[in-house]
């Protein structure tokens, strides 16, 4: 069988090495592949898979655009208004969002979260907020765009009283909340490690970036420099990981296991 990943840019992407890993460790000879695929080329590239292929993973630009390909959407996924993973059953295809799961297990290894702040609104943004919706906690969440509202205060639940949004312009005051979360694209972020650089500016103890390309990003240098704990991409990239092989497989494991292993083929 055939898995994939899936968007632009994807040369990056440490997908292929951890689901052959996992392939590996439930005795499957499957493959996985990179495509580049573009912004509105998902429906034509999936047109053309024959029943071999098993599923996709997807990153940007394609998150929100599964939702009108796949024929079953799981209420998570439509909630949060993306999709990350394609699992093919039959003929249909099942869109999912495993990015939820992945947050979630960061979340849970937390003793205490306190306020948080997110940078961005897209898909894994609103990801992030759904994982964080049974945690009592208070959410600001930086907005460059502010057709993005909507979708984030559905992600989160409509009248939330710990959900605040803000503008993208008042970005330095996120440095101030406990917890940091940016979800934002490469470069979009670095002026804040300028900011955070001053004496005088508070600094969150844990900082979550999805990107993991081009590391350490100068906001993690900075911030790990200031004694933050800092957290890579890599991070929610196996746990969500984790849940793709299952849906992908429709097998059973060890989730320990397969995390311990997931964590090794990552750094190779």
């Amino acid at each position: 069988m055939k898995c994939a990943v899936l968007g632009s840019p994807v040369a990056h992407s440490k997908s292929p090495q951890l689901h052959l890993a996992g392939y590996a460790f439930l005795g499957l000879d499957w493959s996985y592949e990179r495509h580049e695929l573009a912004k509105n080329a998902l429906s034509s590239f999936v047109s053309k898979l024959d029943n071999t292929w098993a599923g996709l993973s997807l990153t940007m630009p394609l998150k929100e655009e599964a939702l009108d390909l796949a024929d079953d959407v799981d209420p998570l996924a439509r909630r949060v208004g993306g999709a990350n993973t394609l699992v093919r059953e039959g003929e249909r295809w099942r869109a999912f969002n495993t990015d939820v799961l992945g947050f979630t297990q960061i979340f849970k290894k937390q003793t205490r979260l306190g306020s948080v702040s997110i940078l961005g609104g897209g898909a894994t943004a609103r990801a992030a907020l759904a994982a964080l919706e049974p945690f009592d906690v208070q959410v600001s969440v930086y907005l460059r765009s502010a057709h993005r509202i909507a979708s984030i205060e559905k992600a989160f639940g409509e009248g939330s009283g710990r959900l605040i949004i803000k503008d993208w312009k008042e970005r330095a005051d996120s440095l101030v909340d406990s917890f940091l979360i940016s979800t934002t694209p490469d470069g979009a972020s670095d002026d804040l490690a300028e900011v955070s650089d001053a004496s005088s500016v508070a600094r969150p103890e844990i900082f979550v970036d999805a990107l993991y390309g081009n590391w350490p990003t100068p906001l993690a240098r900075a911030l790990s420099g200031r004694g933050c704990e800092v957290l890579s991409g890599k991070t929610l990239l196996v746990y969500q990981a984790v849940e793709q092989i299952r849906l992908m497989t429709h097998l059973d494991f060890d989730q320990q296991r397969m995390e311990s292993l997931l964590f090794g083929a990552v750094e190779k």
